[in-house]
């Protein structure tokens, strides 16, 4: 996980945000059931764009990439069933991969949040060691993230060793070679392969500043 920051809102959300939140607490009012073409608004393809955007086409918790395998689904960082006032606030949105969002499900603890990647500095609460993601500073909300979210599951344990794996193959490629044009354009690539918009970017950081020696010119 890395800290987010938001893009400016989407005109279709702006221009009707109030509208939809309206139409929609009229049925919470009412203990009426909410039609999805209601409830559901906040999957515009406008909205989605820009989530995806400002997410890098990644997963808001477990930074996969999400497209390559599921769509990925619009997350209410505080669930819509909980405080449905809050389904079209686009503070509230976010990009996440289907295992994720049903691991995080609707709970909601107010004296022990799960960690919000756009508000929080997740460093003071979260660490990689090797392949894994783990709390630090006796941080309760990091722990609960974790292991509510469980990302350290299984697939992604695999997948982030493969990552760390090519990336200790392209700096040692880097340590080996001597100073020249080729030194230059590997210290490029390592620094494009740990880049906050490529997958499990946080692993990737935190291995080179655990393991990497990068002697430049």
């Amino acid at each position: 996980m890395i800290k987010l920051y938001k893009r400016p809102k989407p005109d279709v959300l702006a221009s009707n945000q109030n509208k939809w939140t309206t139409e929609l607490m009229q049925y919470v009012y009412q203990d009426r059931e909410i039609p999805d073409h209601i409830q559901g608004r906040y999957r515009n393809m406008e909205i989605k764009k820009e989530v995806i955007a400002e997410t890098y086409g990644k997963c808001a918790y477990c930074e996969s990439y999400v497209t390559h395998q599921y769509p990925g689904d619009i997350e209410h960082i505080i669930p819509k069933s909980v405080y449905p006032r809050l389904t079209f606030t686009w503070n509230n949105l976010s990009f996440v991969c289907y295992w994720c969002n049903n691991n995080k499900r609707a709970k909601i603890d107010k004296t022990c949040k799960l960690l919000n990647p756009y508000k929080d500095e997740i460093g003071e609460h979260l660490r990689a060691f090797g392949p894994l993601i783990l709390h630090i500073n006796n941080s309760k909300r990091g722990e609960l993230t974790h292991k509510e979210i469980k990302l350290n599951r299984k697939e992604l344990l695999e997948r982030r060793i493969d990552a760390i794996n090519e990336f200790r193959t392209l700096l040692d490629k880097y340590e080996r070679e001597p100073e020249g044009a080729l030194k230059d354009v590997l210290l490029r690539e390592i620094e494009d392969s740990a880049a906050n918009d490529k997958e499990f970017s946080c692993i990737l950081h935190q291995f080179l500043n655990d393991n990497g020696t990068l002697r430049t010119n």
